[in-house]
């Protein structure tokens, strides 16, 4: 039933387990759905009837997705969070490091402590409103093309980077020497995040035992 297999899909595709064990729990969930389908049938519902009590009697997508990662790995969202938060620090770090020792290799271009911290502090930040923001729209938006982290991250960040080049164009004597990345500093943090919440993904994947292990601590 494409109904049944589309909306278990929904459930399981990001979970951070490997294939195999998305697809022995997306066949357990089916098969648990459709045995429910057969009971209703039983009672009298026609077939399209009991498919949509069947899915509405599991609830939410979202929220079984969530519970479900919770049960697998409880702290996934905060762990995700500050590595992000991290990861995009010492990214722009090293951007601003760079650029400097490129534009003035003669100085001392190494970054004080209290920069470095305060650059984590604004980024903590930017970072924690961007994810209550996401959550509260996946929360409410049915369509999961909008929903997908690399459309609601990746597109805003690709529209103001467009934006931003149309003030560079217009006046490049603003930004002269390394300047320039002042004015991209959020693009490349965002793109910096959404690489780096794609990366955790991929880690806990191919790691879960090792985070597991690590979160029972």
């Amino acid at each position: 039933m494409k109904e049944i297999e589309s909306f278990v899909k929904s459930i399981v595709s990001d979970l951070p387990m490997n294939d195999q064990e998305k697809e022995d729990l997306k066949e357990e969930l089916i098969s648990h759905l459709n045995e429910h389908v057969k009971e209703l049938i039983i009672k009298g519902h026609s077939k399209d009837e009991a498919v949509i009590h069947a899915i509405q009697s599991f609830g939410s997508e979202n929220e079984l997705n969530w519970e479900i990662k919770k049960a697998i790995f409880p702290l996934y969202k905060v762990i995700r969070y500050l590595w992000n938060v991290v990861f995009v620090t010492v990214i722009l770090c090293i951007a601003s490091y760079s650029i400097m020792e490129y534009y003035h290799p003669e100085f001392d271009n190494s970054l004080p402590i209290y920069s470095i911290v305060t650059e984590m502090l604004l980024v903590a930040i930017i970072a924690g409103v961007v994810e209550i923001f996401y959550e509260a729209f996946i929360s409410v938006s049915k369509s999961k093309y909008f929903t997908n982290p690399w459309f609601f991250f990746l597109v805003p960040t690709l529209l103001l980077g467009i934006l931003l080049s149309f003030s560079l164009l217009n006046n490049p004597g603003n930004y002269k020497e390394g300047l320039w990345a002042d004015l991209f500093a959020i693009p490349i943090g965002a793109l910096a995040y959404i690489i780096s919440r794609q990366l955790f993904t991929s880690l806990f994947v191919r790691n879960k035992n090792e985070y597991k292990r690590t979160t029972v601590k």
